[in-house]
């Protein structure tokens, strides 16, 4: 006899879920027009420069007297924008790339897979760095430059799932019949691995927002006004010993952000591989 044992849902786990879907619809109402800060992410106040937490600033100012909760709702428009992105660029690219490969094999695949291991060669920061000046650290620059070295992954894991699925059965009967490459793809192929690259997907996020906050943090992020939790964590470094209020905020923000993605995929990749015992 077969039992198939799933996962269960713990405290972990739910609370990551709240907090993305938090963090997802407080974006997106920001983008419609909701401001959730009492004051504009750029509003300056000279009277008020890095003043402490209070009443009036709940995290307080930073050194151009700008409201420090503001920025962080701000900034995490731009940091779950990194994320998403990153996350669609992955999938498009990594998937065709895996695709091409699989399908095809001999030649073909040879070449695609020593592409990639030349791109898997090349240093991240390095990447990250040239294509962001490149953009002159423009927020298309930095996501263009974030998805450019993230599809890697993806592609490798749809080759390999492809691999598998080719010698399944109903896929050679699909081609015996003549069904074309394009119809096999979508109708057969892409339904099954999908779970799988979407998994996938869930880790290839947080490392996207790690990547931004990185570039940031060495000054290799965004142009001002723009900000992002990587750039207050930088900007709130040059005052970690008078004023660590000003980078407790986006580095707790950047932390729990990542764990809770990385929660979430681990629970999807036990979800999709499900324990079997016989008995």
């Amino acid at each position: 006899m077969l039992l198939v044992f799933k996962p269960k849902a713990n405290i972990f786990i739910v609370l990551s879920f709240l907090f993305i879907l938090f963090l997802s619809i407080m974006v997106l109402l920001s983008y419609l027009g909701f401001n959730f800060g009492i004051y504009s992410f750029d509003l300056q106040d000279q009277d008020l420069i890095l003043s402490i937490p209070s009443k009036e600033h709940l995290l307080g100012t930073d050194q151009l007297g700008r409201d420090l909760l503001s920025r962080l709702i701000y900034g995490a428009r731009l940091s779950l924008l990194v994320a998403l992105v990153t996350a669609v660029i992955a999938f498009v690219i990594g998937v065709l790339f895996g695709t091409i490969s699989g399908l095809y094999e001999g030649k073909v695949d040879f070449v695609i897979s020593r592409f990639i291991d030349i791109i898997y060669s090349l240093p991240d920061l390095l990447v990250l760095s040239i294509i962001g000046l490149l953009f002159n650290r423009s927020t298309v620059g930095i996501l263009f430059a974030i998805g450019l070295v993230s599809w890697m992954d993806v592609a490798r894991l749809s080759r390999g799932e492809i691999l598998k699925l080719k010698q399944h059965e109903y896929i050679l009967s699909a081609r015996s019949i003549g069904l074309t490459t394009t119809r096999l793809f979508f109708k057969h192929i892409l339904p099954n691995i999908l779970n799988v690259i979407l998994v996938a997907l869930t880790f290839t996020m947080p490392r996207a927002i790690i990547a931004e906050s990185t570039l940031s943090f060495l000054g290799l992020g965004l142009s001002p006004p723009q900000c992002s939790w990587g750039t207050l964590a930088s900007d709130g470094w040059q005052f970690l010993h008078t004023h660590p209020n000003l980078i407790i905020g986006p580095s707790v923000m950047i932390m729990l952000t990542v764990l809770s993605l990385n929660i979430i995929g681990d629970y999807l990749t036990e979800l999709n591989q499900p324990k079997e015992v016989y008995i």
